[in-house]
């Protein structure tokens, strides 16, 4: 198991370690730490809750199609954080690289109920 920690860990990190860079040249954007916080957030919640959406997407038309949409959604999103200048968008396009990353995954994790 400690692999797929140190793995979770990476991505996690990564993710999180340039989102937290990003979006500091806009003026008024993150204007604090709890601010910063919920943005990061975001990302964790939409991947969690929507994990689930995505596996019976890909077991119903095929993991190739849901796992590539994934990927170039998250590069749209990810595309549009970097050039938001305004809170609002900031906080969408978070909110749509944790979706598009919850498409990555075929299955919700083990732990989640149901």
């Amino acid at each position: 198991m400690w692999p797929l920690y140190a793995a979770g860990f990476t991505t996690a990190f990564g993710a999180h370690g340039i989102a937290a860079n990003l979006g500091a040249s806009g003026e008024d954007a993150v204007t604090s730490l709890l601010v910063l916080g919920g943005l990061l957030a975001l990302y964790d919640g939409a991947e969690v809750l929507l994990k689930p959406v995505f596996g019976t997407l890909a077991d119903r038309v095929g993991a190739r199609p849901v796992l590539l949409g994934g990927l170039l959604a998250f590069a749209a999103a990810s595309a549009v954080y970097a050039l938001a200048g305004s809170p609002g968008w900031l906080w969408a396009a978070r909110l749509g690289q944790g979706a598009a990353a919850s498409a990555s995954r075929r299955r919700p994790p083990p732990w989640w109920p149901g």
